[in-house]
């Protein structure tokens, strides 16, 4: 039951104007397993996690309030697998290179299947990570990203939501999750895209972000 949220501004913002949105998102959406983001900085992809909840985490309040960016990448976790809270199996993951962060809720079904194929290059135990390595290696590959995230949705298979940002700029969605949709919308200047709480019913509109503007499904794959 973990949840995303993308933002994108035409100019950098401090992590700041995001925060309160973010907690909302960790609040309603039960995601206080581990929470992570990921923002462009300086032609590479910086990223902060903690095991524990975003309202716990002093960092917030602290460094990460300055922090600025035109896109962040955040994420909630709530794993299938309570053995699997650690920091290692906090997203969003990040390349080597920093060229990469990668995010992912839902089930991979198949991933286990996987696993000795990526033996030496985890670190931890989630499905997650196995997703990411893939992905890496298709995009380092030269595989557009919006193919890439297809490519691992159907050999990873299961219900799934991802994301990703680049060291360009780019966020990538691609959403095959039945029961937890991602929408894209606008709120003032910012291009935000979602996760829908498990709740299809409205609610991330109604209890967060009820100004939201041009609300849209979105359909497989699509960048912000």
């Amino acid at each position: 039951m973990c949840e995303i949220l993308a933002v994108k501004w035409p100019e950098p913002r401090p992590f700041a104007s995001l925060a309160g949105w973010a907690r909302a998102m960790e609040y309603y959406g039960s995601g206080r397993f581990g929470w992570g983001v990921a923002w462009l900085e300086n032609d590479r992809v910086a990223r902060h996690r903690n095991p524990g909840s975003m309202g716990d985490d002093e960092a917030v309040e602290g460094a990460l309030a300055s922090v600025t960016s035109t896109q962040f990448l955040v994420h909630f976790r709530r794993p299938t697998l309570l053995s699997t809270i650690q920091i290692a199996d906090t997203q969003p993951f990040l390349t080597d290179r920093q060229d990469l962060a990668f995010c992912h809720n839902g089930l991979f079904t198949e991933a286990e299947s996987y696993r000795p194929d990526y033996a030496g290059r985890l670190s931890g135990a989630a499905d997650s990570e196995i997703g990411s390595r893939m992905l890496q290696d298709l995009i380092h590959s030269g595989t557009p990203v919006c193919d890439a995230l297809a490519i691992v949705h159907s050999k990873l298979g299961g219900n799934a939501n991802l994301a990703t940002l680049d060291s360009s700029g780019v966020l990538a969605l691609f959403s095959k999750h039945e029961r937890n949709q991602f929408w894209t919308f606008r709120v003032g200047d910012a291009d935000i895209a979602a996760t829908e709480l498990h709740s299809p019913d409205g609610s991330l509109f109604n209890l967060i972000f009820p100004d939201a503007t041009g609300r849209a499904m979105v359909d497989e794959s699509t960048v912000l």
